[in-house]
């Protein structure tokens, strides 16, 4: 059974990633879950990629190990990308980042009504 996508993947406000947003980030996306795993405990112990935060685990212990559930602090995994992406793959991100940004502004300007005063709806 593959991750799903949380509902907020996108928001560039949120603090926390989980395993999916790294599948995606990564190109990963014909990984199974436990191959996605097993992927990411790999660049930890090899790459310097960031440890997942720790959770609680159902025996009421505290774990940091790699599992479907964990989440990471988002602009370390994020900077680890950057820095291992050679520059080539960094400058793709970059644009990727900025498209989407300036997709979500023209987005937000369809919705504006009054611009200096005027009414802009039906202004072409």
């Amino acid at each position: 059974m593959a991750l799903r996508s949380p509902k907020l993947a996108d928001d560039p406000a949120d603090t926390t990633c989980t395993l999916w947003f790294i599948r995606r980030e990564l190109g990963q996306h014909g990984y199974s879950d436990r191959r996605m795993i097993a992927y990411v405990r790999q660049l930890i112990a090899h790459h310097d990629f960031p440890h997942p935060l720790p959770a609680m685990t159902k025996g009421g212990t505290l774990s940091a190990d790699v599992t479907a559930r964990s989440t990471w602090v988002r602009a370390g995994v994020e900077a680890w990308i950057e820095g291992f992406l050679p520059p080539d793959g960094a400058a793709l991100v970059d644009r990727k980042a900025r498209a989407a940004a300036a997709a979500s502004m023209d987005d937000a300007a369809r919705h504006l009504r009054l611009v200096g005063g005027r009414d802009m709806r039906g202004a072409a």
